[in-house]
C-alpha cells in the first residue's frame, strides 16, 4: 500500500485535504469528529446501564404504537437484568451462543441485553428464513439456546442440538426473580455479537463483534445523535419500523436510542405507510430510519393522497436511510411530498457493527416565506466518517491509495471493525488486510475492505459509487446470486445459469435467473422456474424474473461473467423487456 504520489500539492488543495481530513503521506481520510472519549467499561450492559438510571422517569426508552404500551429507561435496565438471571438459570453461561429469533417489539431489546449481561454472544435471525435455512445457520453458529416466539418455534423443529424457549414464557416468570448483576469477568475483547453477513462471497458468514465494537458503534450514535444531556432538553423521538435482528435496526434501537436517552416508537408488523403516519402523527416522531422501499411507498401514498399526508400535523424533522443506495428521482420525490423533512443517507455494515459514515452537515435552508427547504449537493452523498473512524480509498488493481475526487474501494478502520468471520479463517484474512508499511498498524487493528467503489469530495462527504462485490440488494436484504446458482442447478431441465441483478423502482434489485435449458427442454416455462426456487428459500431470495438464454458467459476458467449479463439485461429492457419471459409481484 503506498500514498498517492505527485507533485507539491496547491494552497488551495492543501485547505481542501484539511477540510476533508485527508492526509497525503498516508493516504488516509479522518474522521472530523473529536476523536470518542476513553471508555473503561469492559462489557456493553456495564457502559449502558448506569446511564438508564439518569433519563428522567417520565420518558418512555420504547412504546409500541399498535398496543400504547411502554418500557421506560429504568423498566430496560431491571428487565434485562431479570432476564439474565432467568437465562442463567437455563443454563445460559459466557461464551454461550443464544440465537433469537423474533419479530420486533418492546421486549427484543429486553431480551438481547439480558444475553450480553452473562457475557454469553447473541446471534439473530431473521424469521422469514426457511427451516432449512434456519438450520444451517444454527449448525454453524451452534446456540446452546434458541429463543423464539411460539408462532415462529415449527420452523426450529429440525433442531435437536439445541435447547429451544418460547420467549413468552420466559419473560412471564422474570417478574418474580432478582435482577442479575452484570457478569465481571466480561472483557473488551470477549465476543458479543454474532450476526449473519452474505459478505462479498456465497453463503452467509458469522460475523463476530465484541463487547468493544459494541460500545464503539453505541458511543458513536451517542456522539452524533445525541442532543439532551440528561436534564430535560430537546430528544428526538425515533420511529422505528427497521427489523431489530437486522445489523441497522439492532444498532439503532437496541445501541443507540437506549445511549442517547431517546425515546424509540415501535410500528410493528408489515411496514405500512398509514400506519407509520398515523403512529409518527400520535407520537410525535422527529426521527425517521428506513431503508429505501420505504422511501418509495411513502413518496407514492403521499403523491396518491397529498390531502391525506398535508393534513396530518407530523413532527418529522429527519429521515435517514441505509442499507442500499437511494436514487436521485425517489429522492427528489420524496422532498416533494414532504417538503419540510430532511432525507440524508448513512452507511454501514454488519462488520462495522452498524454506521460509519452519517450525513450530519446543516442542509437545512428557509426560502423567503420560512418554508425549510434541504440544500444537497448535486452528487448524493452517505455523510462523514464517524468518530475515531479512519478511511482509505484504494485503487483496485493497483492497491494505491487515492486523493480527493478519485474512485476506488473503501477501506475502514476504526474501533467498531468486527474481530472476524466465525471460523472462516480465509474469508478474515481476505477481508481485513493490515498495511505493513503504516506505523499505525502496530496498534493491531486492520483494514476492513468493504467492497464498495467509493470517493471522497473536498468537504469529507463520501460517495458510493458502485460495489465491487456481486450481491443484489433486494429491498436492502443482500441477496448471493451464488446461492440462488446452486439452488437452480439442481433443477433436471436446467443445463447452465446465471442470476444477475435487474433494476427495480421499489426494490432497488430484484434478482433474475438468466437459464440455459437442457436439449429437449423447450417445456419448461418462466413460472416453473419461479415455482422450483420459491419453497427452497426465504421470500426476499426469490427469483422475480426469468430470461432464458442460448448460453451462459463464462471466463477460460468458468467464472460466470457478470457484467456482460447485466448489459444484456439492461439491452432486454431498453428493448422493451421482450426477452424477460416472467414477471412476479414482489
Amino acid at each position: 500500500m503506498v500514498a498517492s504520489c505527485k507533485p507539491p500539492y496547491t494552497e488551495a488543495e492543501m485547505a481542501a485535504h484539511l477540510t476533508a481530513g485527508y492526509c497525503a503521506a498516508t493516504g488516509t481520510y479522518s474522521s472530523r469528529h473529536p476523536p470518542l472519549a476513553t471508555v473503561t467499561a469492559s462489557s456493553f450492559p456495564e457502559y449502558l446501564f448506569p446511564s438508564l438510571l439518569k433519563f428522567p422517569t417520565d420518558r418512555p426508552a420504547f412504546i409500541d404504537a399498535s398496543t400504547g404500551a411502554a418500557l421506560s429507561f429504568t423498566d430496560v435496565r431491571t428487565l434485562s437484568l431479570k432476564v439474565a438471571t432467568a437465562l442463567s438459570a437455563l443454563g445460559l453461561r459466557r461464551g454461550h451462543v443464544a440465537l433469537l429469533l423474533a419479530p420486533n417489539s418492546l421486549y427484543f431489546p429486553v431480551i438481547s441485553l439480558g444475553v450480553l449481561s452473562l457475557g454469553a454472544v447473541l446471534s439473530t435471525a431473521n424469521p422469514l428464513l426457511t427451516p432449512h435455512e434456519l438450520a444451517d445457520q444454527a449448525r454453524d453458529s451452534e446456540p446452546f439456546l434458541v429463543l423464539t416466539t411460539s408462532e415462529l418455534a415449527p420452523k426450529l423443529s429440525s433442531l435437536t442440538a439445541s435447547r429451544v424457549v418460547l420467549t413468552d414464557q420466559l419473560l412471564a416468570g422474570i417478574d418474580d426473580r432478582d435482577a442479575w448483576a452484570c457478569t465481571s469477568d466480561i472483557g473488551r475483547d470477549d465476543p458479543a455479537l454474532l450476526f449473519y453477513s452474505s459478505g462479498t462471497t456465497g453463503k452467509s458468514k458469522g460475523v463476530v463483534s465484541t463487547h468493544g465494537n459494541v460500545i464503539a458503534a453505541a458511543a458513536f450514535l451517542q456522539h452524533v445523535w445525541r442532543r439532551d444531556d440528561g436534564g430535560g432538553g430537546y430528544v428526538d423521538v425515533y420511529g422505528c419500523v427497521l427489523p431489530m435482528f437486522h445489523m441497522f435496526g439492532f444498532s439503532a434501537f437496541v445501541l443507540g436510542t437506549p445511549s442517547t436517552g431517546a425515546t424509540a416508537v415501535l410500528v410493528p408488523g408489515r411496514f405500512s405507510v398509514d400506519r407509520l403516519l398515523a403512529a409518527m402523527e400520535e407520537h410525535r416522531v422527529t426521527r425517521l430510519l428506513v431503508v429505501p422501499p420505504m422511501v418509495v411507498q411513502m413518496a407514492k401514498v403521499a403523491a396518491g393522497e397529498p390531502s391525506s399526508t398535508s393534513t396530518r400535523r407530523l413532527c418529522l424533522r429527519e429521515v435517514l436511510s441505509s442499507g442500499a443506495p437511494l436514487q436521485r428521482e425517489p429522492m427528489a420525490r420524496f422532498r416533494s411530498c414532504f417538503p419540510r423533512v430532511r432525507l440524508a443517507q448513512c452507511y454501514g455494515l454488519t462488520e462495522t457493527t452498524g454506521i460509519v459514515t452519517m450525513c450530519d452537515l446543516p442542509r437545512l435552508l428557509h426560502d423567503n416565506d420560512g418554508v425549510e427547504f434541504s440544500d444537497e449537493p448535486s452528487s448524493i452523498s452517505i455523510g462523514r466518517l464517524v468518530p475515531s473512524t479512519v478511511a482509505r480509498i484504494v485503487d483496485v488493481e493497483s492497491g494505491e491509495a487515492l486523493p480527493l475526487n478519485r474512485v476506488g474501494e473503501l477501506w475502514i478502520r476504526g474501533p467498531s471493525v468486527m474481530q472476524g468471520y466465525l471460523r472462516r479463517e480465509e474469508a478474515t484474512a481476505a477481508a481485513l488486510v493490515r498495511d505493513a508499511s503504516d506505523p499505525a498498524e502496530d496498534d493491531g487493528r486492520r483494514w476492513l475492505r468493504t467492497g464498495d467503489l467509493c470517493y471522497v469530495d473536498s468537504r469529507g462527504l463520501v460517495h458510493v459509487v458502485d460495489r465491487i462485490k456481486e450481491l443484489i440488494k433486494y429491498k436492502a436484504y443482500q441477496v448471493a446470486p451464488a446461492e440462488l446458482e446452486d439452488v437452480l442447478a439442481a433443477h433436471p431441465d436446467i443445463h447452465d445459469v446465471a442470476v444477475a441483478p435487474y433494476p427495480d423502482e421499489e426494490a432497488g434489485e430484484i434478482p433474475v435467473a438468466c437459464v440455459f435449458r437442457k436439449p429437449g427442454s423447450n417445456h419448461l416455462l418462466a413460472q416453473d422456474v419461479l415455482s422450483f426456487v420459491q419453497s427452497k428459500v426465504a421470500p426476499y431470495k426469490r427469483i422475480r424474473k426469468v430470461v432464458f438464454v442460448d448460453c451462459i458467459p463464462r471466463s477460460a476458467s468458468g467464472k460466470i461473467l457478470r457484467a456482460q449479463l447485466k448489459s444484456f439485461l439492461r439491452t432486454c429492457e431498453m428493448h422493451g423487456g421482450a426477452e424477460l419471459q416472467c414477471t412476479t409481484r414482489h
